[in-house]
């Protein structure tokens, strides 16, 4: 059998090792290509680089690997979420807590697709431009020619060529998503850790932002601002304004602005006779981007696994909905929960969110797993359903919020 992998990022990275290793232990022969046409360290994958618990666990058990500790540039314990006018220290109250850890993206990338290699898997710098189905086989058009497999993976992420090219030849529909730009902040003389320890998440009352970040690197920070129409401009704003100038403390000249996307919602036909897509692709991640690389990871495998031991037709392929019931299930939640974060947001209505967060420690544990990707919303939604001291808390907050009991100029940023 003959896999064609087009994407070599986490997603496509995993898959490609799951399909070798797993036809090592199978006794098959499988033959994986993989087509990636960024050469990772001059070209990017537009990601903060966050790895949520149990990213160590999977990379070990499904594809066999160990994180090289230069890979990390920094763990993080706590987050603080910030709105125009309240701030709030998150950290995670449980027993069994893991950090999440903050690495370089593309360094990661590098890292994953020199192990894809080494594994056995046919790495091809070639950009895929083209696909079609014939004989019950896929022709896949690169720059550097054409291949024939039997089945074709969809790693492109929110790639317009390919997902273009993949809609045309059968029912895929790409999914809906957000754009981002981001930047890195090099703070002169100050240390990056004399400015920020901690993962800064904000939610401010710009129409144009849904949502910001600002990430500690090792020698910089990453900044980020998301929405349907981000701009240079909307990030030089976001940087501007009282909150994260308050954090940064620095004056930040933008120079270098990357632009990206990420999917807000689960792609049409993901699968089908002879095609299956993974990650990104298949908009199997959680709406607030939370977990991407941790889901690249599962969906990888799994679709590999299915592969494998079920087959390449539709109805074979169909188990990858089975494999990731508790993600897609969970999408629902998500979107819910960011449809009535940005109104919220919008109408500066999150301020007593976390003014009751501040005495509620349950919701202070939610705040906490939904910033950091701890837990599955469903299981944030369902926790808070069932806390009537959360739901008079807020309840509390929000009468006196909306009674003016706190001064209209009132502003809690607590540091």
């Amino acid at each position: 059998m003959q896999v064609l992998v087009v994407g070599g990022g986490p997603a496509g990275c995993s898959c490609a090792l799951s399909l070798v290793r797993g036809a090592a232990r199978l006794g098959r022969r499988v033959r994986v290509a993989l087509f990636e046409h960024k050469l990772f360290g001059m070209h990017y994958n537009q990601c903060l680089g966050v790895l949520s618990p149990p990213i160590l666990q999977l990379l070990k058990d499904f594809l066999d690997l160990e994180l090289p500790p230069h890979l990390v540039q920094r763990e993080v314990h706590d987050y603080w979420l910030h709105t125009g006018r309240r701030s709030i220290r998150l950290a995670d109250s449980s027993p069994d807590s893991e950090p999440s850890l903050v690495t370089r993206r593309v360094e990661l990338d590098r890292y994953l697709l020199e192990r894809a290699s080494q594994a056995g898997v046919e790495v091809y710098q070639h950009l895929a431009t083209d696909l079609e189905f014939t004989g019950g086989k896929v022709i896949l058009y690169t720059e550097g020619g054409s291949f024939k497999g039997d089945i074709v993976v969809g790693a492109f992420g929110l790639g317009r060529r390919m997902g273009s090219a993949l809609a045309r030849r059968t029912g895929y529909r790409a999914p809906d998503f957000l754009e981002t730009v981001v930047t890195k902040i090099h703070p002169g003389p100050l240390r990056v850790e004399d400015i920020a320890r901690e993962i800064h998440a904000f939610l401010p009352s710009d129409p144009e932002i849904e949502f910001a970040a600002l990430v500690p690197k090792g020698e910089h920070l990453t900044a980020l601002v998301s929405g349907r129409n981000v701009t240079s401009e909307v990030l030089k704003r976001f940087l501007a304004s009282p909150v994260p100038a308050g954090i940064l403390r620095v004056p930040v000249e933008v120079r270098d602005v990357f632009k990206g996307n990420f999917p807000i919602s689960p792609a049409g036909r993901f699968y089908g006779d002879n095609y299956i897509t993974i990650g990104d692709s298949a908009g199997l991640i959680r709406p607030f981007k939370g977990k991407g690389i941790n889901s690249a990871v599962l969906t990888g495998h799994y679709a590999a696994r299915i592969i494998l031991e079920r087959g390449i037709t539709a109805g074979a392929l169909s188990r990858i909905e089975d494999d990731c019931r508790e993600l897609i299930g969970d999408l629902w939640y998500g979107r819910s929960v960011r449809h009535l974060t940005k109104w919220l947001s919008r109408h500066s209505l999150f301020d007593p969110v976390l003014a009751a967060a501040e005495r509620q420690p349950d919701l202070r544990q939610a705040l906490f797993d939904s910033v950091s990707g701890q837990d599955t919303f469903r299981n944030i939604v369902h926790r808070l359903a069932g806390s009537p001291s959360t739901g008079l808390a807020l309840a509390h907050s929000f009468f006196s919020h909306l009674c003016g009991l706190s001064s209209p100029g009132e502003q809690k940023h607590t540091r």
